[in-house]
């Protein structure tokens, strides 16, 4: 609620700021920030279920005129939207077949039923993991093993789903393809500098610290806040898959389709950024398997598992968790009304301002200012979209400081990565909403922490890493 608070203040002194841009509609500013708070009221009380709230937004915005209905509802057409809901019914396959459970038992053979060890090999995995791959993906892929140990285990899926959407959050950071952040400060890197670019892992210099400091973290204080949580009844609000034995049985002639749709997946998601590298002599096939999203291969395994029997129609249906996918719909219309109305542009202007009234550095000053404001941005709207929003930000920031700008791009890129206070932050923490039966407030208690160890390790490693000299 202070946060909550805070906001409202905050949403004042920005909106009627002496420097506000002029080039923008103060009243739908207004619109878009009082939107904000009301949801964020709304999510921290969960005085009306989650889901109606975002639904509540996009019509909230329509009736104030702030952006157009397309605009508004284009989120639930949004690609990533339909990977989560693809993504639910291909991990219920492997439920259905006996794979996850198998996977799932021999993670817990490894660490040996410690639930400390079992956040540690969960965290690395996924992190590792979306190091590689898209973290969007890796979490909706690492989502039914998770469910599959926690059953194998006795132990909550709420002590295991926090820490592998967080683990699959900062893994991400650490190279050029894990996040999208990432590879929109490279772009704009190298437009600003006439060619320069950011190595492979040069974002693991800062990042690698972080992702090991966050294990540490879940492990021992995160690990006790989670104890916690789950001690709360299940809600029964939303229903993990709970699979028979003589079923599992029945399906595991049908194992070697389903795991064939999750390999296949995973294997177009390592290769989607690598077409044009792959297809230099003839850069019309990797452009068009460039052309081709993610989602239509999630489609195609969806349809080839069904089809073969190894989910039921009714299974598909009921895999999907709705709550989550109109949360994520929802929201990302809030996303775009503050990007496109400008009111995320006067936040992050503010913060940039005040923080260059601290007596320091103006260039340390300026770097706190865009970790804050990407840090704050990203819980509310997309990391892409934040990073898109600031990475251009920093570069004039930069230019008028006449510093090098490769400091301030890696505070915006790895700053919108660092979102660990609200499920609508990232997509894989909107993903174990509902199967960890999650309360917004859940991810306040056990994201503020890292959230703030994240901000102050990014303001001291990054400097150190990349100097502001030209």
């Amino acid at each position: 609620m202070a946060f909550c608070l805070w906001l409202i203040s905050f949403a004042f002194s920005t909106v009627f700021a002496a420097d506000a841009v002029p080039a923008f509609d103060a009243t739908k500013i207004w619109i878009s920030i009082g939107i904000l708070t009301v949801a964020a009221i709304l999510f921290l009380t969960e005085a009306i279920p989650l889901a109606m709230t975002s639904l509540m937004v996009p019509v909230l915005l329509v009736l104030f005129n702030v952006i157009p209905f397309k605009s508004a509802f284009s989120g639930f057409a949004d690609p990533w939207v339909l990977l989560f809901l693809m993504m639910f019914i291909v991990g219920e396959s492997l439920f259905r077949v006996g794979v996850a459970g198998k996977i799932g038992k021999g993670i817990v053979s490894l660490a040996k039923n410690n639930e400390t060890m079992l956040i540690v090999y969960v965290m690395i995995a996924g992190g590792i993991m979306s190091a590689f791959l898209n973290n969007t993906g890796t979490a909706a892929c690492l989502l039914p093993i998770m469910l599959a140990i926690g059953k194998s285990s006795n132990i909550s899926p709420r002590k295991l789903l926090l820490p592998m959407a967080f683990g699959v959050s900062l893994g991400g950071m650490n190279t050029l393809i894990g996040t999208p952040p990432n590879g929109i400060i490279q772009s704009v890197f190298e437009k600003a500098t006439d060619g320069k670019l950011f190595g492979f892992f040069d974002y693991a210099k800062p990042s690698i610290f972080i992702f090991i400091i966050g294990i540490i973290f879940m492990a021992t204080i995160g690990k006790r806040i989670l104890e916690g949580i789950s001690k709360r009844p299940v809600s029964g609000k939303y229903a993990a898959p709970s699979i028979d034995e003589s079923t599992i049985k029945y399906r595991f002639n049908k194992a070697g389709i389903a795991v064939f749709v999750f390999v296949l997946i995973i294997f177009f998601m390592f290769m989607d950024p690598l077409w044009a590298n792959l297809f230099k002599s003839n850069p019309a096939v990797g452009a068009f398997f460039k052309g081709i999203p993610l989602v239509i291969y999630a489609i195609i395994g969806v349809i080839i598992i069904v089809s073969s029997g190894a989910l039921k129609p009714n299974e598909a249906f009921k895999a999907v968790d709705w709550t989550t996918i109109f949360l994520f719909a929802g929201m990302l219309s809030l996303s775009k009304a503050l990007e496109e109305t400008g009111a995320a542009t006067y936040i992050g202007n503010s913060i940039v301002s005040f923080t260059n009234q601290i007596p320091i550095s103006p260039a340390l000053a300026a770097l706190i200012g865009v970790v804050i404001v990407s840090v704050v941005l990203t819980n509310f709207m997309s990391n892409t979209a934040t990073a898109a929003l600031l990475a251009p930000i920093a570069v004039a920031i930069a230019m008028n400081l006449n510093v090098n700008p490769a400091p301030l791009l890696m505070g915006v890129g790895l700053g919108a990565s660092a979102c660990f206070l609200t499920p609508v932050a990232t997509p894989p923490n909107t993903l174990v909403l509902g199967p960890g039966d999650y309360t917004f407030m859940d991810y306040l208690k056990v994201g503020w922490i890292l959230q703030l160890i994240t901000i102050i390790s990014l303001i001291i490693l990054i400097p150190i890493f990349f100097s502001f000299k030209i």
